[in-house]
């Protein structure tokens, strides 16, 4: 059955936000915990995870962040790579239902109470919706899961395929995740990433999804490309990434 979240409120991840100010890194790590008093969950949808449960993914999170530097400073290059490792992570550890995914109240837990040491390590505290979500595509862990889920692709042996999340970059996640007419179809997301991902190392990647976009949301209002196959989606983007009809 689906796993239900902690969730915090907004007024209570906050204060929460307010009160862990001035805090090192491996102080937040001291205080991180799996559960908080003021956490609710809710009503039907699933199973509650334990404290435990939270406790060890958070636990695998820094596992994966070791990797690339934590706790100490990292480049831009490490704390990308994070990211994609990170989304792999915290996708395959939890079994989230849409519903639960879209609920902000569920990141502000995982960021304010399960793992603050690795928000701030990621991205400081000058950024609060890094923090406390008020946009998922935003948020340090939601954006991540969002991320997978749109990119991660299943084999026949029942694995998932991130490779399509590998292969794409920040700015190119930013120009299709951000965009829910795209975002929220995530077979014509996977085409477009495929697009791209296998385009010229001669074509900037920015030019080709900026010229793009338009003109797919312009075909969004005729054609369901729901219905199409993969094959057909494809052929679709190609045709309109290179101005031709299909």
């Amino acid at each position: 059955m689906s796993q239900l979240w902690p969730r915090l409120n907004p007024a209570v991840a906050r204060a929460l936000f307010a009160d862990l100010a001035g805090r090192t890194t491996d102080q937040l790590a001291g205080s991180a915990r799996g559960d908080h008093p003021q956490s609710t969950f809710a009503a039907t949808g699933g199973v509650r995870v334990s404290a435990a449960e939270v406790t060890a993914l958070a636990s695998s999170l820094r596992e994966t962040a070791v990797e690339f530097g934590y706790p100490g400073s990292a480049d831009d290059g490490e704390r990308i790579a994070f990211d994609r490792a990170a989304a792999e992570v915290l996708y395959a550890a939890t079994d989230l239902t849409t519903v639960e995914a879209a609920h902000r109240g569920v990141w502000n837990f995982v960021a304010l109470v399960a793992a603050p040491d690795l928000v701030q390590w990621r991205f400081g505290r000058n950024n609060t919706e890094r923090w406390i979500a008020s946009d998922l595509s935003r948020h340090m862990f939601s954006r991540l899961w969002w991320q997978a889920l749109t990119f991660a692709v299943p084999t026949p042996d029942g694995r998932m395929d991130y490779s399509l999340l590998r292969g794409l970059s920040e700015s190119d996640l930013n120009q299709i995740t951000e965009r829910r007419s795209l975002a929220g179809n995530s077979r014509l997301a996977q085409s477009i990433a495929r697009l791209i991902t296998s385009a010229n190392v001669d074509v900037s990647r920015r030019a080709l999804l900026r010229d793009l976009t338009p003109r797919l949301r312009r075909r969004l209002a005729f054609i369901d490309f729901a219905v199409l196959t993969d094959e057909q989606l494809d052929d679709h983007v190609r045709a309109l990434a290179h101005g031709t009809s299909s």
